[in-house]
C-alpha cells in the first residue's frame, strides 16, 4: 500500500512537472530566437509574459477556477452529444447508455487527473507558482542581472523538477525546518550541476549555484520566485559565462 501510494504521488508529480517544463519553454525563447527583428527586447518579452500571466491569474482568482470550467464544459459537451444523437435518425443504432457511461468515465478520469496535479493552495488561491516562477521571478532576475537570467531559468526548470521527482520517489529524511527532503535536494543538485557543467565547462561556479538553488527551494517562501532570482544573482557575482 505504501509503495502504491508513493507511485501514485510520483505519477501526479511527474505530470505536474511535465506541465512545468512545457510552460518553461516559453522562458527560453528569447535565447533561442532573435526577437530583436520584431522589435522585442528580452526585458519586454518577459514583461509581456508577466502581464499575460497576471491577467490569467486575476481571472482565475475572481471567477470559477479553470478546472471547474473545464469539467463543466465536458459535462455540457456530453449532454449536447447525447441530445444530438437522440434527435438523429441513427439514434436507434447507437447504444446511448453505453455511450453515456463512456463519456462519464472520461469526465471522471479528467477530474481525477486534475485533482492529482493541483496542490491545495492552488485550489484556494490560484496557480501562484506560474505567476511567481514563470513570470515575476524571471522578470526580476532579468532586470537585476540581464542575460544571467538564463541561469535562473535553467535552475528553476532542472532543479525544481528533479528535486521534486527525487523527493517523491526517494525522500525519507527531511531537511531541518523544511518540507524538502535530503534525497530530493541531492537529486536536484546533481542534475543541475551536470547540466551547468556541460553548458559552462566549469565546476566551482555551477556547484555554488546548485547549493543556492537547494537553499532557495527549501527555505524560500515561494521556490518559483526564490530560485530564479538567487541563482541568477550568484551567477552574476561569480561572473560565470553567459549561456546564449
Amino acid at each position: 500500500m505504501l509503495i502504491l501510494s508513493r507511485l501514485e504521488r510520483l505519477r501526479a508529480m511527474a505530470l505536474r512537472k511535465l506541465i512545468h517544463v512545457v510552460l518553461s519553454v516559453f522562458l527560453i525563447i528569447p535565447f533561442i530566437m532573435n526577437l530583436g527583428i520584431y522589435g522585442i527586447s528580452t526585458t519586454l518579452y518577459f514583461t509581456l509574459i508577466t502581464l499575460i500571466v497576471s491577467v490569467i491569474y486575476v481571472i482565475q482568482v475572481k471567477r470559477p477556477i479553470i478546472t471547474i470550467m473545464l469539467l463543466d464544459a465536458l459535462t455540457s459537451a456530453r449532454r449536447s452529444i447525447l441530445q444530438q444523437i437522440t434527435k438523429s435518425p441513427i439514434s436507434s443504432a447507437i447504444p446511448l447508455d453505453t455511450l453515456d457511461d463512456s463519456l462519464m468515465k472520461l469526465e471522471k478520469t479528467v477530474k481525477e487527473l486534475l485533482d492529482s496535479v493541483e496542490r491545495d493552495y492552488e485550489r484556494r488561491g490560484g496557480y501562484l507558482g506560474i505567476l511567481m516562477g514563470g513570470a515575476i521571478g524571471v522578470l526580476i532576475s532579468q532586470l537585476l542581472t540581464g542575460n544571467y537570467v538564463i541561469y535562473g531559468i535553467i535552475s528553476v526548470i532542472i532543479y525544481d523538477t528533479m528535486s521534486a521527482l527525487g523527493g517523491t520517489l526517494l525522500g525519507r529524511v527531511k531537511l531541518p525546518f523544511s518540507n524538502a527532503t535530503m534525497e530530493g535536494a541531492l537529486v536536484g543538485m546533481a542534475s543541475l550541476a551536470i547540466v551547468l557543467f556541460i553548458l559552462t565547462n566549469q565546476l566551482i561556479g555551477p556547484l555554488a549555484i546548485t547549493v543556492v538553488a537547494a537553499l532557495a527551494e527549501a527555505y524560500g517562501m515561494e521556490d518559483n520566485l526564490a530560485i530564479p532570482v538567487t541563482t541568477s544573482l550568484i551567477a552574476l557575482v561569480l561572473k560565470l559565462p553567459i549561456i546564449v
